[in-house]
């Protein structure tokens, strides 16, 4: 499953995919995912709603809801402990800086390669229709006798957290983002 931090990391991403331009009257060819400081600084303003330059645990909250990411209060407040280097109770863009650079780091250290990702992929596919299903999860669960550690909310959990676009399925882009 991912980690709060990895959720985190992955709503500032869409957001700086989708908005880079938004705010910015010099437009960019193309986003790259070695993000500079005014990237990051657009993230965060994004984050911090009442522009005081503080992250609170409640714009936190909101901005994550915000991009259809829906953390449990543990998740939020992990997430503001490991950002929140101070300890202050708010993520300065400084702690921001560092929390997501960290992050950047962690993302890059790929556990597979694309060849042992399709595979793992493969197996959950059934109907080889490029998705994953939930009722694909669930027969790969009963097939390999792996209920006890994958109840249904756990499934539910993962699906939340891997189906980025919302629609019910896992692609193979999003199965490799969650797996790596």
């Amino acid at each position: 499953m991912f980690s709060q931090k990895v959720i985190f990391y992955k709503v500032v991403r869409r957001d700086l995919r989708n908005n880079v331009n938004h705010h910015n009257h010099h437009s960019h060819p193309h986003v790259s995912y070695d993000v500079d400081i005014e990237e990051f600084r657009k993230a965060f303003m994004f984050f911090d709603a009442n522009n005081d330059g503080y992250i609170t645990v409640d714009e936190l909250e909101r901005a994550m809801n915000k991009c259809g990411v829906f953390p449990t209060k543990l998740e939020i407040r992990t997430i503001m402990a490991q950002g929140d280097l101070d300890k202050n109770g708010v993520i300065t863009f400084d702690e921001f800086v560092r929390l997501m650079r960290n992050q950047e780091r962690h993302m890059a250290k790929k556990k597979y390669d694309e060849k042992q990702l399709r595979e793992q992929f493969r197996m959950f596919d059934k109907d080889n229709d490029g998705f994953i299903e939930r009722e694909e999860m669930i027969d790969i669960v009963r097939e390999l006798a792996l209920g006890r550690f994958f109840p249904p909310e756990v499934i539910d959990q993962l699906f939340r957290e891997a189906d980025v676009d919302g629609d019910g399925k896992i692609s193979f882009a999003e199965f490799a983002m969650a797996v790596n």
